[in-house]
């Protein structure tokens, strides 16, 4: 896993982070295995940079994805998939063979839907959590038995989700084609105003001015008139 800093804001990360399928995927998953007792996602997914670290089993997917298992998820899971047996001491060799081929085969279902639930079914799972290393960050959701223990995480890189937001973004919008310069300006409002001659007066000329005074301008009235734009 590589360390990356998304340029999204945190709050379109944080949407991106709730929209993940993960809790309809885990559902799913956990309706087609288990009959009473269920599993579920438990509690809001929580930012990480060590994935998989204390937990037992773990897989990574396309270097974004990491399942880690509880020490004892194996059993757990094949004990809600068929009960508790009445004497645990009294399983045969098989018996147990036969539980731990059901718990694995109900992880590999898991990690088989995770794969489709994130459209990274391209890619293939292999054994173990990222090294020492790695420091990229994540979010982790937690699954839960029905008495809320600890089942598994799955931990989704930041840069997953990232990914994820862009695309649903879509392609940005074609600017449109700008207009002519005459076409832009045909609708611009413009002051005109026309100077048709000028007249000095006093203040107290100006001041006594009533109905009816007449201004003598220093123009003829049939002599081109003065026009001024924007003024």
């Amino acid at each position: 896993m590589t360390q990356i800093r998304s340029w999204l804001p945190a709050e379109a990360v944080q949407r991106g982070v709730r929209d993940m399928p993960l809790r309809a995927c885990v559902r799913d998953w956990a309706s087609s295995w288990f009959a009473s007792a269920q599993a579920d996602v438990s509690g809001d997914p929580v930012a990480t940079t060590a994935p998989g670290a204390g937990r037992g089993t773990c897989w990574q997917l396309a270097e974004d994805v990491v399942l880690a298992l509880a020490a004892d998820a194996e059993a757990r899971l094949a004990t809600l998939m068929v009960g508790t047996p009445d004497d645990p001491a009294a399983l045969t060799v098989a018996d147990r063979a036969l539980l731990d081929g059901a718990a694995q085969a109900c992880i590999a279902d898991l990690r088989t839907r995770l794969a489709a639930a994130l459209r990274l079914g391209g890619a293939a799972w292999r054994g173990g959590a990222p090294g020492d290393g790695a420091a990229a960050p994540c979010w982790t959701w937690r699954v839960a038995d029905g008495r809320g223990i600890t089942l598994l995480e799955i931990a989704l890189t930041e840069e997953l989700i990232v990914r994820r937001v862009r695309a649903a973004l879509g392609p940005a919008p074609a600017p449109g084609a700008l207009a002519s310069l005459a076409t832009a300006m045909s609708d611009q409002p413009v002051a005109i105003s026309a100077l048709v001659g000028r007249s000095r007066l006093t203040t107290t000329e100006l001041a006594g001015l009533a109905c009816g005074d007449v201004l003598v301008l220093d123009r003829d009235l049939d002599k081109p008139v003065d026009i001024a734009v924007e003024r």
